[in-house]
């Protein structure tokens, strides 16, 4: 449209001058050091020591047997996290992807196919393809702030890469512009663009974020790996003590392993699944053939509470007694996994009998009194008592919440993200 282009090319008029000669990207300096790990294997036993390396196949801790990578939960970095937390302040860039990466660092540059972020740890590489969005921390910034508001107003699917531009407001403050265009560089002076086929520069401190066009992702597949600063998904994880590879092409610092949780990608959660067959028996029989009241008794999947500043957990099943739910277990399913509690609320009184069985066959039984379990809200705090099932070669697991003797209409039970692991 033309009175969109000449919007825009004001806006350009407004904040572009010529940008310095970008800075060469010197190469990572950081030198390797002994990182100890603690591996959490799928059958509940752990194993702790320095790590030598992981390829696709095993991981190998030095001076004990290799580790087959398709036998072990996680791998979590000792001492990490909590030197983290220690140096944790705001980044001035923070990059994202739309196949789970989120990551943070002290600048973010672009040339040809390879991006970087620069980080305290070191320097990470990654082609550009797997970069989405990229915001600068403004110096207005208040401390702690989270995400700016203009980062939930960008366009799901876009025509164009935008270029967010920061402009002074009237008073104090700042107001921003999409601007769209084509993105084809960014160094740590300046955002080079292209406009109506022109090639224009832009100072870095007029630009709050960018956004190209990217082809949508699935975010819940593949391992995900934490590091200082952030989190990728992966389907390829190598590390030695030079460097940490993702899938071949995202070049990592060694030292900035933090975790690597292979469950994440082999994960199926309940809630994903249609129950087979539902019993709802509740203590007043007749409640359960009125609609409006019979929905309350069935088994329902509710969010989980979110932390402060977090998003909100997996979701958590609530069932009620008398139920039995069954569900299929998939295939290649290995283990079942949950942490079982009373839902928290004013309906936590009373006691209810829990028994889970594979093929007919009790696996676990519990009674869960709601005076020692709970939490905030009726999602609970995924405390209580955990479930860890082996369902290799098992065709449906049942689970059954019943009444306790001598403890009344029984309390509603909270399982907490159910799964089944491959």
């Amino acid at each position: 449209m033309p009175c969109e282009r000449l919007r825009s090319m004001a806006v350009w008029a407004l904040v572009c001058m010529l940008a310095a000669p970008g800075t060469t990207a010197t190469a990572d300096d950081a030198s390797a050091t002994a990182t100890e790990v603690r591996v959490e294997r799928t059958d509940g036993t752990v194993a702790s020591g320095r790590l030598e390396r992981i390829d696709e196949r095993e991981a190998v801790l030095t001076g004990s047997p290799s580790l087959p990578v398709a036998g072990i939960r996680r791998i979590m970095a000792a001492g990490g996290a909590a030197a983290d937390a220690q140096a944790r302040r705001p980044f001035a860039a923070t990059v994202i992807g739309a196949d789970g990466l989120r990551v943070g660092g002290e600048d973010f540059t672009w040339q040809g196919d390879r991006a970087a972020i620069r980080c305290d740890g070191g320097r990470i590489e990654l082609p550009i393809d797997r970069v989405r969005t990229v915001v600068f921390r403004r110096p207005q910034a208040a401390a702690g702030a989270v995400d700016p508001e203009w980062l939930a107003a960008l366009p799901e699917e876009p025509e164009s890469d935008l270029v967010v531009v920061a402009r002074a407001k009237e008073g104090g403050g700042e107001e921003f512009e999409m601007v769209p265009c084509a993105i084809t560089a960014v160094s740590a002076d300046g955002v080079e663009v292209v406009l109506d086929e022109e090639k224009l520069p832009v100072k870095r401190t007029k630009v709050a974020g960018l956004h190209w066009v990217r082809a949508g992702a699935n975010a819940g597949g593949g391992t995900q790996v934490e590091i200082a600063g952030g989190v990728l998904r992966a389907r390829s994880v190598t590390w030695t003590p030079n460097g940490l590879i993702l899938d071949g092409d995202v070049r990592i610092p060694a030292t900035m392993l933090r975790g690597i949780d292979y469950a994440v990608g082999r994960t199926v959660r309940l809630s994903t699944l249609a129950a087979e067959r539902t019993e709802v028996e509740p203590f007043f029989g007749a409640l359960g053939s009125i609609d409006e009241i019979a929905a309350y008794f069935k088994p329902r999947f509710v969010a989980a509470p979110a932390g402060a500043g977090a998003a909100a957990g997996p979701p958590a099943l609530v069932v009620r007694p008398r139920t039995v739910a069954v569900w299929r277990v998939p295939d290649d399913g290995r283990r079942f996994r949950t942490r079982v509690a009373a839902a928290a609320g004013p309906q936590a009184t009373g006691a209810a009998a829990v028994a889970v069985l594979l093929d007919d066959r009790e696996v676990f039984r519990r009674r869960i009194d709601a005076t020692a379990t709970g939490g905030e809200g009726e999602a609970g705090e995924a405390a209580g008592v955990p479930i860890d099932i082996d369902v290799a070669g098992g065709r449906r697991l049942t689970i059954e919440v019943g009444f306790s003797a001598g403890r009344g209409t029984g309390c509603a039970i909270l399982f907490a993200d159910p799964v089944f692991e491959k």
